[in-house]
């Protein structure tokens, strides 16, 4: 470009230096104000294409349907107090209800009248975050898992005799948290669900009392899953 020339048309014309082609730079038709265009302290290229004022609808609406849930690097772009910003569709999709895991007892669990005893939870029926200590009979918060915690559990006593005081407890860290309290009636089963806010490496286990006089078998049936501790990360 080797000319500039200022046009009574209201245009600026930067021509080639054979003067074959040229770039037109045209103003408006009419401008209700001065109108000043600011270059920044820097070397600008410019791509083609056209320059607007904000988005049109097509550029909002998009031109392409996703047709799949985002990928976590996906991008969205948002206004912050009027700064357009994007943001990863990692921060904004929320907890995807994992870990959510069901244990049960391998073998019965003896429960010696009078004593709270462990109940052998060994076995998964699911776990989708390896979360099963199956040698310790509790289930941890896998790393980087902490949350609330939706918690539901059951135990069910392998006798007809009746008698008073059955108890099914849950323990977080080797301390009672929740627990709920019956009466045995022919091979009556306890359970009990609650909220909890659970850490990384924090483990749950499940214990049981019974006062019959005799030792009873915790149920391994797995008829209506009758003895297991379960749960679901609701959110982070």
């Amino acid at each position: 470009m080797a000319e500039l020339r200022v046009k009574s048309t209201g245009t600026l014309k930067l021509f080639e230096s054979d003067n074959t082609s040229s770039v037109t730079i045209a103003s408006p038709a009419s401008l209700g104000a001065d109108r000043t265009i600011t270059l920044p302290d820097a070397d600008v290229t410019l791509v083609s294409g056209t320059m607007s004022t904000g988005f049109a609808v097509a550029d909002i609406t998009g031109q392409t349907a996703l047709g799949a849930e985002p990928a976590d690097t996906d991008e969205f772009v948002l206004s912050d107090a009027g700064v357009l910003k994007r943001v990863d569709y990692s921060y904004i999709k929320g907890a995807t209800n994992t870990p959510n895991f069901m244990i049960k007892q391998g073998t019965a669990t003896s429960l010696v009248t009078g004593t709270r005893t462990k109940v052998e939870l060994n076995t998964a029926i699911f776990d989708t975050d390896s979360g099963l200590d199956a040698a310790n009979d509790r289930w941890t918060v896998p790393t980087g898992k902490g949350g609330t915690y939706f918690i539901t559990y059951a135990l069910r006593f392998e006798t007809a005799t009746d008698f008073d005081g059955i108890q099914a407890m849950v323990y977080k860290n080797a301390a009672a948290l929740y627990s709920v309290w019956g009466a045995n009636v022919y091979y009556n089963s306890l359970a009990g669900s609650f909220l909890a806010v659970l850490a990384e490496a924090d483990y749950l286990e499940m214990y049981g009392l019974q006062i019959s006089g005799g030792a009873i078998d915790a149920s391994t049936s797995d008829y209506g899953l009758q003895t297991y501790l379960g749960g679901v990360r609701l959110t982070t």
